[in-house]
């Protein structure tokens, strides 16, 4: 059809503005949670103070690399690669589970010379790309529950077993709800989604009185007293509304377990105060919006599954994170996106935002090489079933 406007004006630059906006918002996240993890860990460094923050600016220049691969490998490659990724995925958590560090009641890492890798971060990543890449592919085929939902429901029931087993429920739960997401966005029938969510929180009771360490804390959590929680909700409530400035936050010294990792949070609203939190919110929030802008208009199924769940993916990390601050859910372990103290899900993170930004630069060249130049020097741009 026409289009009143040249491929150079408005609808491409507001494009290019979307990118430059979401990019902007990943930059401040990270930044932000440079200064935070200085700020919380300065009692913990021992006689370096700037310890954790010079760990911290290793990270993100090694998740800055998993971003570039994001970014610069075309993001179908990975649809192609998808079974490999699941299958060295599961392979890599049995190793975790016979071979891994164990640190409270958990086996969860691999330890490589002075690093830890966390595999299961990279592995919900590698999940998301076989559903998206499933579902993609058989999106005008029959849905039944045999061939559409099945498969990929036994899939992510291993992973998240393997998941389970050392035990990370909080992980494996929140990779739940992105399988159940993910389901949802290809059109799953209802029919069959509704009873898959019933087994799943099923199956999340039966877990969570099965495992001493997950039972202890929703036992915590239900009213036999959390250390952890009380004191988290002690930060949030004695920040107030402006808080007591950066670094001026007293539960880190000793009295918030894990400051600058699980409960980076409270830190935040103790020292900056409602006004911190709540713009750390919107950030999220814009990132949400923006990020699923990106996704939702990408005509090719498989990028428009992959992208709205990396987008989701990071979101419910800090929705869950935050909660678990505000004493509104059990404790879980889990980092607040960009912000955390840590390698590996921050490198997981960057990749997924590099495989988005990559979505949406082939959706625009393939806009750009579609589009060819009327008469009157105005370009015309097929419609999607003249491309097709």
């Amino acid at each position: 059809m026409p289009l009143s406007k040249p491929i150079a004006g408005s609808q491409q630059d507001g494009k290019k503005d979307g990118n430059t906006g979401f990019f902007a918002i990943i930059i401040l996240l990270v930044g932000f949670g440079l200064v935070m993890v200085f700020s919380s860990s300065l009692y913990l460094a021992n006689n370096d103070p700037l310890y954790f923050l010079k760990n911290q600016a290793i990270r993100i220049g090694v998740g800055l690399l998993f971003f570039l691969v994001g970014l610069k490998v075309p993001y179908r490659f990975w649809g192609k690669i998808a079974p490999v990724l699941i299958v060295v995925g599961m392979i890599v958590l049995v190793i975790v589970l016979f071979v891994g560090r164990t640190a409270g009641g958990a086996t969860r890492w691999l330890k490589f010379l002075t690093f830890s890798l966390q595999p299961s971060e990279f592995v919900k990543v590698g999940l998301l790309i076989y559903l998206a890449a499933f579902f993609a592919k058989r999106e005008d085929s029959e849905r039944s529950f045999k061939r559409y939902t099945l498969p990929p429901l036994v899939i992510s029931g291993l992973v998240l077993l393997l998941i389970v087993l050392q035990p990370n429920l909080g992980t494996a739960t929140v990779i739940g709800m992105l399988v159940m997401f993910v389901m949802f966005t290809a059109g799953v029938k209802l029919r069959y989604l509704l009873p898959i969510i019933l087994l799943a929180v099923g199956a999340f009771i039966l877990v969570a009185t099965l495992f001493p360490h997950a039972k202890s804390r929703v036992a915590g959590f239900l009213g036999n007293g959390n250390y952890q929680l009380e004191q988290a909700r002690i930060a949030l409530g004695s920040g107030g509304i402006l808080g007591r400035g950066l670094g001026g936050g007293m539960q880190k010294y000793l009295f918030l377990p894990q400051p600058h990792t699980d409960f980076i949070f409270a830190v935040i609203g103790e020292e900056l105060g409602f006004i911190g939190i709540a713009g750390l919110t919107l950030l999220f929030c814009l990132f949400l919006f923006k990020g699923f802008r990106l996704a939702a208009n990408t005509e090719d199924a498989f990028g428009r599954y992959l992208g709205l769940s990396l987008v989701a993916m990071v979101f419910l990390y800090f929705i869950v994170h935050a909660g678990v601050s505000m004493g509104l859910l059990p404790t879980t372990g889990l980092p607040l996106p960009f912000i955390s103290f840590g390698g590996s899900a921050l490198s997981a993170n960057l990749l997924g935002i590099g495989i988005l930004l990559n979505i949406n630069r082939a959706k625009e060249k393939s806009y750009a090489a579609n589009a060819r130049l009327r008469w009157n020097r105005r370009p015309y741009v097929p419609s999607p079933s003249t491309r097709r």
